[in-house]
């Protein structure tokens, strides 16, 4: 997430030199837990979280973690967005208090604005970017289709089918299509709502901080 200045923060310090120091130093503190959630989340993946840092990290960031884990909008089969929910909420918290610490002051439309800068860049792009890889990938093994990888074919499509068939029936009602086709089809689109996304974020936080309530 990009940081945002105000002009107007620029020439307000409306906080007492203490909370804004404060701030600083608890965003600082922030900035450090975040470090540790994604070390926890690295040695959870590579099945390593049994050693002793393992256990010390799950110790102190597993409690956070946890917060989040009955939201089940993010959480699916082969899916858990959680972590990332979490650090999300971190780093706007982080945001707000840097902002506050340098100009003693903060604004509904700064909180906004960093509220849906914070849930593009955590939740909303990476996913995007989750479902272009897998998709191009997915692509690759139209041109090498095999007995071989008619599992990795499968594995993909558990994955990406619900989009794919979005675009087969809004694109192509009721034809028969090639796979390779559709699979194009789709990684256009999706690449495409990806740019729309985020020209339309840039616009929304534009006019968030022109109005400046």
């Amino acid at each position: 997430m990009y940081f945002i200045s105000h002009p107007a923060l620029a020439s307000s310090t409306t906080g007492g030199p203490f909370f804004m120091t404060l701030a600083s130093v608890l965003a600082s503190l922030l900035s450090f837990y975040s470090l540790l959630i994604w070390l926890r989340l690295l040695l959870s993946w590579v099945k390593v979280a049994e050693t002793p840092v393992g256990y010390w990290l799950k110790r102190i960031v597993d409690p956070y973690l946890e917060i989040f884990k009955p939201i089940a909008a993010l959480r699916r089969d082969r899916f858990d967005l959680t972590p990332l929910a979490a650090l999300a909420t971190l780093s706007v918290v982080q945001s707000l208090l840097r902002l506050y610490g340098t100009y003693g002051t903060l604004t509904v439309a700064l909180v906004a604005a960093l509220i849906l800068q914070t849930l593009w860049s955590f939740l909303v792009s990476p996913l995007f970017w989750f479902f272009i890889i897998l998709l191009i990938v997915r692509l690759y093994y139209t041109y090498k289709a095999s007995i071989h990888t008619i599992r990795y074919i499968a594995m993909l499509d558990s994955l990406i089918g619900d989009l794919m068939n979005w675009v087969h029936r809004t694109f192509y009602p009721g034809k028969a299509i090639s796979d390779r086709r559709l699979v194009v089809t789709t990684l256009i689109a999706t690449i495409a709502l990806y740019l729309a996304s985020s020209a339309l974020l840039r616009l929304l936080v534009g006019l968030i901080m022109r109005i400046g309530f």
